[in-house]
C-alpha cells in the first residue's frame, strides 16, 4: 500500500535526547550573531517491515544530511532549521518544504525549496536514523553528507560540500563537484570522485577507484586500487596495498609504503615517486625517469650509473612486476 505523507502536523518541541541537542548546537552554532534568529524542529518516526531490506532516496537543496544506523523495524526523520535573517520559520517551516512518501519499505523523502524562506538565509540538518538493512540514493546540493553503520549499498552525490561515509558492508558510490570524501571501512568496491578535493580512504578490502581533478589522495590498507590525481600538485599517498594499485599523479609526487602483493603500474608527470618496500623483495622492478634520475638504497638492488634514466632488473628472482616511470621527476627506491 502506498502512502503519501506531507508534513501535517506541528513539528514536536517537546524535550528531545541529548544527542539531538548536541548536533543541533554544532551544526548551526556558525550562524552569525545579531541577528533575529528563528528555529525549526521536525521529527516523525515511520514503522517498516523488519525482515525486508529498506530502499531510502533523499533529495536536499542545501545542507546537512546524516544517515546513521539505529534499529530495526522503524525510519526517524528528524530536522533543524534556523534562520540568520529576520524570516521567521515556527511550525510552518517543515510542512511547506518537507514531502515524505512511503510504499512499504520504499522511503522518498524531498526537501523542496519554497520562495516564502529564502535558502541562503536557513540552514537545515535532517538526521535519519534506519534499519542496518538500508540501501540509500541521496543528492545533496550543497553542504555535507554523512552515512554510518549500514548494509548499503550507497550512491551519493553532492554538488559543492564532503561526504563522510565509514562501517558499510557493501558497495558505495560517491561523487562531489567541489569538496572532499572521507570513507571508512567499506566492505565492497567504493567508486569515490570528486572535481576539486582530498580523497581519504581506510581499510577498504576490495578496493578503490579514486579520482580527483585537483587534490590529494590517501589510501591505507586497501584492495585492488586505482587513484588518479589529473591536474595540478596533488599527491597520492598509499600505505598498505593488498593487491593491484594503479597510481597517476600531474604535477604531484607519489609515495607508496606496503608490501607489492601484486602488479603496480606508477606514473607521475612531473613529480617525484618514492617507494618504501620490505626486506627480502622479490620483485620484478621497471623504472624510468625522462630528467629527474633514479636513487635506489638498498643493498639487494644494483644502484644504476649516476646517469642513467631507466633500469630494468628482477631482485632476489622477481615475483610481482613494478612499474614507475616519471617524465621530470624523481624515483627514489628504500
Amino acid at each position: 500500500m502506498s502512502k503519501r505523507t506531507r508534513t501535517n502536523s506541528s513539528p514536536r518541541f517537546t524535550a528531545r535526547p541529548l544527542w539531538a541537542t548536541v548536533v543541533a548546537i554544532a551544526s548551526l552554532a556558525y550562524i552569525q550573531p545579531g541577528f533575529a534568529q528563528s528555529r525549526a524542529e521536525f521529527h516523525q518516526t515511520l514503522v517498516v517491515a523488519a525482515p525486508e531490506p529498506v530502499t531510502l532516496d533523499v533529495e536536499v537543496p542545501s545542507g546537512e544530511l546524516q544517515i546513521l544506523y539505529s534499529r530495526d523495524g522503524q525510519v526517524s526523520i528528524t530536522g533543524f532549521a534556523q534562520s540568520s535573517t529576520d524570516t521567521e520559520l515556527g511550525d510552518s517551516f517543515f510542512k511547506t518544504v518537507l514531502t515524505i512518501e512511503q510504499s512499504g519499505n520504499h522511503l522518498t523523502i524531498r526537501h523542496v525549496p519554497n520562495p516564502a524562506y529564502p535558502e541562503a538565509g536557513i540552514n537545515v540538518l535532517y538526521r535519519i536514523d534506519v534499519p542496518y538493512r538500508t540501501e540509500v540514493t541521496s543528492k545533496l546540493n550543497r553542504g555535507k553528507q554523512t552515512f554510518s553503520g549500514i548494509m548499503g549499498p550507497v550512491r551519493a552525490v553532492t554538488g559543492k560540500g564532503d561526504i563522510k561515509a565509514s562501517y558499510i558492508s557493501k558497495g558505495l558510490q560517491a561523487q562531489v563537484d567541489q569538496g572532499n570524501l572521507d570513507l571508512q571501512v567499506i566492505g565492497e568496491h567504493v567508486e569515490a570522485r570528486t572535481g576539486s578535493g582530498n580523497i581519504s580512504c581506510e581499510r577498504l578490502a576490495q578496493g578503490v577507484n579514486a579520482e580527483t581533478g585537483d587534490g590529494d589522495i590517501t589510501l591505507m590498507v586497501v584492495g585492488p586500487s586505482t587513484a588518479t590525481v589529473k591536474q595540478g600538485t596533488g599527491r597520492i599517498d598509499v600505505g598498505g596495498a593488498r593487491g593491484s594499485l594503479t597510481g597517476s599523479t600531474s604535477g604531484g609526487d607519489l609515495h607508496v609504503k606496503a608490501v607489492p602483493h601484486d602488479g603496480w603500474r606508477l606514473n607521475s608527470s612531473s613529480g617525484n615517486i618514492r617507494l618504501e618496500l620490505p626486506p627480502a623483495l622479490k620483485v620484478e622492478l621497471d623504472a624510468s625517469s625522462g630528467s629527474g634520475g633514479l636513487q635506489f638504497d638498498r643493498e639487494d638492488i644494483a644502484r644504476p650509473d649516476s646517469d642513467a634514466r631507466s633500469f630494468h632488473q628482477k631482485v632476489n628472482g622477481g615475483s610481482a612486476r613494478i612499474d614507475a616511470h616519471t617524465e621530470s621527476g624523481r624515483i627514489v627506491i628504500r
